[in-house]
């Protein structure tokens, strides 16, 4: 990687102005069509750019023929001056394509050296004849469900005749020991059934169970055993586990649900099944397909990435195609599968490139889903499970498997879904909290959501007093699911789970009170009264936390009276210890909160399916507010909610100017905004209200105005289309684009917010298309307006340079990044992690407030992950380490050394660290509990650091891993995420364990930031 220096800001002399060119002359392969006598002309007077005005904008307008061109500019005749793309002199030439013949105005501006376009072909003002068609309603994806996610072998033992699964021996054979919290404990459908009453009236219109097929119910040995009591180590995808009461038992639930009004939801895998498969090699490490490529059967190397799905796929040869050779140890239904060349068989992953996909999941046999026999066999799978009554789909670790997959996948569960269920939804779990990450999943293929984790990650660091605008940025961030077929609003939202642990551990670190539960009851408030689907989490209603580390085991307590000493041991959050008791009180405070908020989200439509808008973030703890509005109703629902620990009074501007609100919610008392909707608003500390206006949101005179450059450049699949409104009213925008000059449009989206955005894919289109951006803006009367903008795929020929980022400066990402109000950890590209140059040191610095706890960071170059320097300057290097008691840290870049440091409290800028920075590995560091930036990266190989991003009091623990070669006393300072294991022998590469999510760790991981996968990777099954 090439070291990248800052400039220092340096003075020169302002330059002479440069003489006035002879001539200006567009020159390319359309002189021809122009006029010209041949092309790459620079003396062709046809082509000639003149400037009437003498105000250095040289210009010609003319017709140019469809096709596909390149130009430049030369100046004075001839080619000894001349300009291409972005105003480089001598640069690339700059393409241009049209679908029809268009009059086009080119310029080129003689201090830039830029070339600009227009065209007088664009639509004006809106016209119902062709404008009204263009306009869409919003998305709205799913029923709008709230979920109540159970693991099934912790919630209830309705019937303990299936507790051993049929099975007859000890725990080492059926999987059942209710004193070990890796094993089964003899919950089971029957136990749901029984307490049906309980789960609805929390306000539960849905049940996600953990995955419930037959699964291997032991693997590993001695210490490192454990049972499948979670799910997910599939034996036969055509059966619910005999422990679980089988499929007579989930036939009963359905029923009963469907009686109710309520419906199923089955926790599905498509990845990997259990460990059945051995390598003949006795060694497991990942071997990539660069070193050991797949080869057919007759020996010729192939690419299974470019055949993924194709009909002529490679026929695999399992003694010579694989870099191991695999060997079944065990059956899988259905028997297709039970075709060793159907897997991977490349070791096990080490999460970062194309291991991602083809790596076993920590010993799990990872499935050759590109093979359309793959595709075949699970799409026969979950259609019949369609037909067997379930509602819908939440899908294990998407992530991890090819795209070309889901796409073929979502095809047919869609289809199918429309002939039988038009209602049935898939999410998938893609652990990674940042939109940009997950939305992709739901822009390109047929699945209707993805689990939130940027919520998620946002909502905790809420809950805990970080800045109101970590909320803000997050929220923003739900215009990359924005198409004509998709929206953030069927989003199902969460606060913890059964792997990075529950919310009420994210919160405090299992250390329970008062304001522990005041903080839990905020978060909850926050996920009830936003977008999307709310996910309760079973026993969070009952105050579970967790101890020890949070995660994985440690987040799935019995709800009944429990035989495991630390369940019984561990504190709640409130404080109170949990007890070997049943606990399904419906009088505990958290449950009466929850099923508060359910009963104010069903009898409100705005609440649930609403429109979202924000009217107020502080910067640092304190109020978060924002209006929903149901788009039929038109009634402004206003919300807050304050995160600080004391009360706070804003006074913001609502969407209905000389309404009176009246509360609905937290005792607010009445407030009339006056003529320009101002209120003020007096909300308690770590409290939350709501307030409804009495009379629809205000309309009349709209605007809407494209805030895309004229002729900027779109490029990739999320190209930014952006708009301004009338600030303060509500309203929906409409996007679209066509090519210019065609009559055919294509819809992009319809926003719904006062900040109108959406994400154009254009990957379709060959660089230089000219095409017409439009938007189409309704407010609440009906009134439209409309605007229209040219852009330009892959070219940026607006005449000026675009906006310089914020970070695409230097910033400091790290697990203090949503406590700054960045939208997540460690992002690189977030504003409010950017230092400053300070001219008169050299330094790039920054302040910022953050409260008590210990964090990592590094610095990052750019907005990305590309060039980044850890502790003592070195590039791509361990994490930097830091504890404050809260207040004022102060980061510090030296852009020629690279050193990076940090200062706690006040203190003015230092050429040189007070204190020698170093990375820190402490003897057991936790992998990440919730996901980052980048999920494909580690730091060994980009820099990319690992992290916990929902860790106890704001903290981080999650180094990098590598070597620091540049410690100051000489030493190495290796830095792992995972628990030590005993070298293997010389020559071999041994696998302590086998499966992820549940067991003692026992394999050392190298995880990237956001990496995690979905949980605990730890390892319970030795191979032989």
């Amino acid at each position: 990687m090439l070291a990248v220096v800052l400039p220092l800001t340096v003075q020169v002399a302002a330059p002479m102005a440069a003489a006035a060119p002879a001539s200006v002359t567009l020159v390319g392969s359309l002189q021809s069509e122009l006029g010209c006598a041949e092309d790459w002309d620079p003396a062709c007077a046809a082509t000639a750019m003149t400037d009437p005005d003498a105000d250095g904008r040289y210009t010609m307008t003319t017709v140019v023929p469809a096709g596909s061109w390149e130009f430049k500019v030369a100046l004075d005749g001839g080619w000894a001056v001349s300009y291409g793309a972005d105003g480089v002199q001598d640069g690339a030439n700059i393409p241009l394509r049209l679908a029809v013949d268009s009059e086009l105005t080119l310029s080129w501006d003689a201090e830039s050296h830029r070339v600009a376009v227009s065209s007088p072909s664009l639509a004006g003002d809106y016209d119902p004849a062709s404008d009204a068609a263009l306009v869409a309603d919003p998305v709205r994806q799913g029923t709008d469900e709230t979920f109540y996610f159970v693991l099934t072998d912790r919630f209830a033992n309705g019937d303990p005749s299936n507790d051993a699964g049929g099975l007859v021996g000890g725990p080492e054979v059926t999987g059942l020991d209710p004193t070990n919290k890796g094993y089964y404990h003899g919950g089971d459908i029957a136990g749901i059934i029984e307490h049906l009453d309980y789960i609805q009236s929390l306000g539960t219109t849905a049940i996600w169970l953990t995955p419930s097929f037959t699964n291997r119910p032991v693997q590993g040995t001695g210490e490192n055993a454990s049972a499948g009591y979670h799910g997910y180590w599939t034996t036969d995808f055509t059966s619910i586990d005999p422990h679980l009461g089988g499929n007579e038992s989930l036939a009963a639930l359905r029923d009963a649900l469907h009686a109710r009004g309520m419906k199923l939801y089955l926790d599905i895998i498509t990845n990997h099944t259990a460990d059945l498969i051995d390598y003949a090699e006795g060694q497991y490490s990942y071997v990539d397909t660069a070193t050991a490529p797949y080869t057919d059967a007759a020996g010729n190397v192939v690419d299974i990435s470019a055949a993924a799905g194709s009909p002529d796929f490679p026929t695999l040869d399992p003694a010579t195609s694989f870099p191991y050779t695999p060997v079944r140890t065990g059956e899988v239904t259905p028997d297709v599968l039970n075709d060793v060349s159907l897997y991977h068989n490349r070791g096990d992953s080490t999460w970062t490139g194309e291991s991602v996909t083809m790596g076993d999941f920590v010993g799990l046999d990872d499935l050759m889903t590109e093979d359309p026999r793959v595709v075949a066999a699970f799409e026969d799978i979950y259609t019949s499970w369609m037909d067997f009554g379930v509602d819908g789909f939440r899908i294990d670790t998407v992530k991890h498997v090819n795209m070309e997959f889901w796409q073929s996948w979502t095809a047919t569960v869609d289809e199918h879904a429309a002939a039988t269920n038009p209602d049935f939804f898939t999410f998938g779990e893609v652990y990674d909290a940042d939109a940009r990450k997950l939305s992709p999943y739901v822009r390109t293929t047929g699945m209707d959501a993805t689990l939130d984790f940027a919520f998620q990650s946002a909502a905790v660091g809420f809950a805990k007093g970080y800045s109101a605008q970590g909320l803000s940025g997050m929220f923003a961030t739900d215009d990359y699911y924005t198409t004509p077929t998709t929206s953030a609003a069927g989003l199902p939202t969460f606060l913890g789970n059964h792997d990075m642990g529950r919310v009420g551990y994210l919160l405090a670190g299992g250390t329970g009170g008062q304001e522990t539960l005041r903080r839990d009851q905020l978060a909850h408030s926050l996920m009830f009264l936003t977008r999307g689907q709310p996910v309760v989490y079973y026993g969070d209603e009952q105050g579970f936390a967790g101890a020890g580390d949070g995660s994985d085991k440690n987040a799935r307590q019995d709800m009944f009276a429990t035989q495991v000493a630390e369940y019984a041991d561990q504190p709640l959050v409130d404080g109170a210890t949990a007890g070997a008791t049943d606990r399904y009180d419906t009088s505990s405070p958290l449950y009466q909160h929850i099923s508060r908020l359910a009963a104010l989200r069903a009898a409100h439509p705005a609440l649930s399916t609403g429109s979202q808008v924000e009217l107020y973030a502080e910067d640092g703890a304190g109020v978060y507010t924002f209006a929903r509005v149901d788009r039929d109703e038109k009634i402004e629902h206003l919300v807050a909610l304050n995160n600080a620990d004391e009360e706070r009074t804003v006074t913001l501007t609502t969407l209905t100017p000389g309404a009176t609100y009246s509360s609905l919610y937290g005792d607010h008392a009445p407030v009339t905004a006056d003529a320009q909707g101002s209120v003020t608003l007096t909300v308690p500390a770590l409290g939350a209200v709501v307030l409804v206006a009495d009379r629809t949101v205000a309309a009349g005179s709209p605007t809407v105005t494209l805030t895309n450059a004229e002729g900027a450049a779109l490029s990739g699949a999320t190209a930014e289309v952006a708009a301004t409104t009338t600030p303060h009213r509500w309203a929906e925008t409409t996007f679209s684009y066509r090519e210019l000059g065609t009559q055919e449009w294509t819809t992009l989206g319809t926003a719904e917010d006062t900040s109108p955005r959406v994400f154009a894919d254009v990957t379709g289109l060959p660089t230089g298309t000219v095409i017409e951006l439009r938007a189409v803006t309704t407010d609440a009367a009906g009134n439209r307006v409309a605007d229209s903008a040219l852009a330009v795929v892959g070219a940026n020929l607006s005449g000026t340079a675009p906006a310089t980022d914020p970070a695409a400066g230097v910033t400091v990402p790290g697990s203090h990044n949503t406590a700054m109000g960045c939208p997540g950890d460690w992002q690189p590209d977030c504003a409010a992690a950017a230092l400053s140059l300070d001219p008169a040191t050299g330094l790039y610095s920054g302040s910022f407030d953050l409260p008590a706890g210990t964090y990592e960071y590094k610095v990052a170059i750019g907005g990305s992950w590309e060039v980044n320097y850890g502790a003592d300057g070195v590039a791509d290097g361990p994490n930097i380490s830091y504890t404050t008691s809260g207040g004022t840290v102060t980061f510090f870049y030296d852009p020629v050394s690279h050193r990076v440091w940090h200062e706690i409290g006040s203190t003015p800028p230092t050429a040189t660290p007070t204190t020698e920075p170093s990375a820190t590995a402490s003897a057991e560091p936790s992998v990440t509990a919730s996901p980052s930036a980048d999920p494909s990266a580690t730091a060994t190989a980009t820099g990319e650091p690992s992290v916990t991003a929902g860790s106890t009091s704001g903290s981080g623990t999650g180094p990098t891993t590598g070597a620091d070669p540049a410690a100051s006393d000489g030493a190495t300072v290796t830095v792992q995420v995972g628990v030590s294991a005993p070298p293997a022998p010389s020559g071999s590469s041994t696998r302590a364990g086998g499966l992820a999510r549940t067991g003692p760790p026992a394999v050392p991981l190298l995880l990237a930031a956001g990496s995690l996968v979905a949980g605990r990777i730890t390892a319970i099954r030795r191979r032989s």
